[in-house]
This record gives C-alpha cells, structure tokens and sequence, in this order.
C-alpha cells in the first residue's frame, strides 16, 4: 500500500472517531431537534456542522504546517474550556430562547409567520449549525496537528500529510452524516409535543455535557 493512501485511511478513521465525541454528538443533536423533524432537513443540519467543522480544522492546521509550527498543551486546555463554553451557550440558549436559534430574533405574542419568514428561518438555523460547527472545531486542532505525519517527523512537509487532511475532513462528514441520520431517523418517529419535550431534555443533557468539559479542564 502506498504512503499516501494509507495516510488518506488513516486520516478518514481518525476522522470518523473524531465525528461521534460526545460533544459533537450533543451539538448536533442540540441543533437537528430545533429544526423541522424530518429526515431531509436533520440530516442536513448534521453536514453542515461537520462542513463547518472540518473547514476550521483543516484550514488552521494547513497553516500551522506551512509555517512549521505546532500548539501547545496550554492552548489545547483553553481551547477545549472554550468548546465546552460554545457548548453551554448553545443548549441554554436553546432551552430558554430556541426561537432565537431557529429564526435569529424572538417570536412576540401574536406573531405571525408570513411565507417568506420560512426562508428566513432556515437561513438562519443553516448559519448558526456552521458557525457552532466551526466553533467547536478549535478544541480539535492540536490533536489533530499530533496526528499529521508531518510533525510527527520533525514538522518537515511530506505529502502524506496533504493525503491525511482530506481523509480527516471526508471522515468527519460521514461520521457527523451517519449521526444525523440516527438523530434524524428518530426523530421522524415522534409527533411535535414529544419532538418538543425530546429538545428540552437534550438541551439539558448538552449544558451538563459542557459544564462537565469545562470543569474537568480546569
């Protein structure tokens, strides 16, 4: 097997594994039941989180080995504290003000949707799963800059290295993708008063989930 495929497959396994983390799992499941419970729609939210995700990790560790550089162990403890804190805002937002995440403003009593206020909601549900995806990904980034060929032989620029980060960026797609099907699948099967109930437990679950990372990297 050649050097370079075998960094691609060693890059889309490590990419798959890095897609179901708990914390991933928790933000896109925050997310998919905010929007429309169906199939199509779920599982959209769950590509463009990992579009988002896999963008950042790419693009920071692209310049990190063009510039010979790596990270430290300080940087990645503040950086995962930081993806908790996204984490956190994200599911108590949703529990509190999921109207917020869905239409990017706050419903008034008597409010009305008019057709193009539809649009307008998805355009903002799409906007708010990449940036949360892309926001999540810096607590990635030095483990993935460990597992790069590259810097494992002493930072020089091999091309394996460049076969590893699509393979890492085509793993986190399918993996968050494959999430989002069993989140959509399920949620396909529940009526609105049970989608609705399901959404504020998960919010609850991701906030502990979050604090949890917070406080365990202190």
């Amino acid at each position: 097997m050649s050097p370079l495929f075998l960094a691609f497959l060693v890059g889309l396994g490590q990419g798959l594994f890095h897609a179901v983390g708990p914390d991933h799992c928790a933000a896109m499941a925050t997310l998919g039941t905010l929007g429309p419970s169906r199939r199509r729609a779920t599982f959209l939210i769950a590509l463009r989180f990992a579009l988002g995700h896999a963008a950042v990790l790419g693009g920071v560790a692209t310049v990190c080995l063009v510039a010979g550089v790596g990270l430290s162990e300080t940087f990645e403890r503040w950086a995962e504290m930081f993806g908790g804190m996204v984490l956190v805002a994200l599911a108590v937002t949703a529990f509190l003000f999921p109207n917020v995440l869905r239409h990017g403003h706050p419903h008034l009593p008597g409010h009305t949707q008019e057709p193009h206020s539809h649009l307008h909601e998805s355009h903002t549900h799409e906007r708010v799963t990449t940036a949360a995806g892309a926001l999540m990904a810096v607590s990635g980034v030095r483990s993935l800059l460990l597992a790069l060929p590259p810097l494992l032989v002493g930072g020089s620029l091999h091309t394996s290295g460049w076969t590893y980060l699509p393979g890492f960026a085509l793993g986190i797609l399918v993996g968050m993708g494959a999430v989002g099907l069993l989140l959509a699948e399920g949620l396909a099967r529940l009526d609105s008063t049970l989608a609705e109930r399901l959404q504020r437990i998960v919010a609850v679950g991701s906030a502990a989930l979050g604090l949890f990372w917070i406080v365990n990297r202190l």
